[in-house]
């Protein structure tokens, strides 16, 4: 080394303290100490492993179940199409207790699968009419089911299904809505059928938003969706269906599935008709309560009416039929009962509806569009112009019995000319026709007044009179007189019997000669026929007859003249003829 070079050194040594003698000198160190690179190295492999772990796991989901029954943490899976793509970690009720909350590992391959219509379901046995599915379970334990969606958000929080959905994501067909007043037997998996094949089944049933009525959801398998046209009619199965016609009673019996659970067919008019296409998913249609509904769910305008009867309407139910001539024209829909406490007078309101569109005639559209453009202030106003008319005509609502059976009631209309005249009354919430007394309380009326007429006769006085008359009739009966002339009348019924027979027998002897005279007569005719020789001989005869009398004539003449002619000669009269 050069002097130079050492120069420094010993400067930089010359500027330091001098160090006592027991004292260490600490020098910093520039780097990193070699110590360090061992740990941060296995950091670094960790923090990787870490990464390649979590990379490799599914996200974690959550499933809400009313109830978990046989799910496991650790234990129990989650599958798709019998394939697992996850596994339960816990188990745990919610906070206020009211649901179980699942806590899944979800598979890495199925993350883009969980969006917010996948749906998760516990399998478990299951038997029913529908058949029997869940065997598997037996042995291996309960699992969850589970259906991805394709549409929506991501999803890492579900509510699980209560059952299984009947149809798969991937199942070909279509979905209906049906709306009913209620759902009757009618459950999950519903069958559906078209001319008694099963081509679908339900697969909701759910209480509309305005609580007003029911909403079914059925899926129709392919390719029976095509049968589906917007003028097909939907009704529900009756596994019994009893009806009487003229023809007698018909008794038809359903399946035993139908007799449990019901089921619902449809009929599809102008279903060869290529112009009317398919129904688009989620139409809705009407379900009817049975086919013979069809035709009332055909109506759709519907007028209310008030009527009041003073009469009982025992039998007399909502959903009774208002006919005219027979024929079906409303519905009983309110039945209720109106106290007047003024007049301690109690009538029954009856609330109705007319289908205004049954009475119209076949063809007579533009008539009624004429109609109704000439009065159509008055239906404006809320007026029946046409029922007022009716109404003045005699038109009439009454209570009839339907059936002597049952007792049932309905509402009869029909026009009765010799009624006093009235009119609809307005002002109220609805228009009012009016009634008449029912035939039976009609005829109970009558009976009661002629029971009232009958309690007016002085009955104790005919009593006596008629006693009296009867005594003396016994008296007569019993009197010598009255056997004497019943002795009498016998002894001249058998003289009368005698004369009978004596006169049957000269009758006999009588007809045998009046046959020979009619022989005799008829032989007679024979030889008076015209040119015969008796003939000419009675002319003869005749005319010489003929001429006597007028010779006679002319003799009694002259004697009324010259009655001394008969003394003196007609020489010896001196008269002159």
């Amino acid at each position: 080394m050069s002097p130079a070079s050492k120069e420094p050194n010993k400067t930089a040594m010359a500027s330091k303290p001098l160090l006592q003698t027991g004292e260490a000198l600490v020098e910093k160190t520039r780097g990193l100490a070699l110590v360090w690179v061992i740990p941060l190295i296995a950091l670094a492999i960790g923090v990787w492993l870490a990464y390649k772990t979590l990379s490799a796991q599914g996200p974690t989901i959550t499933i809400a179940f009313k109830e978990a029954s046989g799910l496991e943490a650790g234990k129990s899976k989650i599958k798709y199409k019998n394939v697992e793509v996850g596994t339960v970690e816990s188990v745990e009720l919610s906070e206020d207790l009211n649901q179980v909350l699942v806590t899944a590992k979800m598979d890495k391959h199925v993350a883009g699968h969980l969006r917010e219509n996948a749906v998760f379901w516990v399998v478990k046995p299951q038997f029913g009419l529908n058949g029997v599915s869940g065997l598997d379970t037996l042995l291996a334990g309960n699992y969850i089911g589970v259906e991805f969606g394709s549409d929506g958000e991501s999803m890492r929080k579900f509510r699980g299904l209560d059952q299984p959905p009947h149809v798969s994501a991937d199942t070909p067909g279509r979905s209906f809505l049906l709306s009913a007043d209620s759902a009757g037997p009618l459950g999950y998996g519903t069958p559906v059928y078209f001319r008694d094949i099963l081509v679908g089944q339900t697969v909701d049933v759910r209480l509309t938003e305005d609580r007003q009525s029911v909403q079914i959801e059925i899926f129709i398998n392919a390719p029976f969706e095509r049968l589906i046209k917007d003028s097909s009619h939907f009704w529900q199965v009756n596994a019994i269906d009893l009806s009487m016609g003229a023809q007698g009673v018909n008794l038809k019996v359903g399946s035993l599935v139908s007799l449990l659970s019901g089921g619902i067919t449809f009929e599809t008019p102008g279903l060869n008709d290529s112009d009317i296409p398919p129904s688009a998913a989620d139409t809705r249609f009407r379900l009817h309560k049975d086919f013979a509904s069809i035709a009332e769910g055909s109506y759709t305008v519907r007028r209310p009416f008030l009527l009041y009867f003073d009469d009982s309407v025992r039998g007399l139910n909502i959903g009774a039929p208002v006919e005219i001539k027979g024929i079906r024209i409303g519905t009983v829909t309110d039945v209720q009962l109106e106290v007047n406490f003024a007049t301690n007078k109690v009538r029954i309101p009856v609330k109705v509806e007319v289908d205004p569109e049954r009475l119209i005639p076949l063809g007579a559209a533009e008539a009624v569009k004429l109609y109704n453009e000439a009065h159509a202030a008055e239906l404006a106003a809320g007026r029946h112009p046409g029922i007022e008319k009716l109404v003045q005509h005699g038109l009439r609502a009454r209570l009839k019995t339907g059936s002597l059976i049952t007792g049932q009631l309905f509402v009869d209309v029909d026009f009765y000319p010799d009624e006093p005249r009235k009119s609809i009354i307005y002002g109220g919430k609805y228009p009012e026709i009016p009634t008449l007394p029912s035939m039976t309380d009609e005829l109970m009326k009558n009976v009661g007044e002629i029971i009232a007429n009958l309690k007016k006769l002085p009955l104790d006085k005919i009593g006596k009179e008629l006693l009296g008359t009867v005594k003396g009739s016994n008296k007569l009966i019993n009197s010598a007189d009255l056997k004497e002339a019943t002795h009498s009348l016998n002894l001249a019924l058998a003289d009368m019997r005698h004369l009978a027979q004596t006169t049957d027998k000269q009758i006999a002897t009588l007809s045998a000669s009046l046959e020979k005279t009619l022989g005799s007569t008829a032989r007679v005719l024979e030889q008076m026929e015209p040119g015969a020789p008796m003939s000419v001989d009675i002319s003869n005869a005749l005319e010489e007859l003929s001429a006597s009398a007028r010779s006679i004539r002319a003799l009694t003449d002259y004697l009324e003249r010259h009655p001394e002619a008969l003394l003196n000669g007609k020489a010896g009269s001196g008269a002159k003829p």
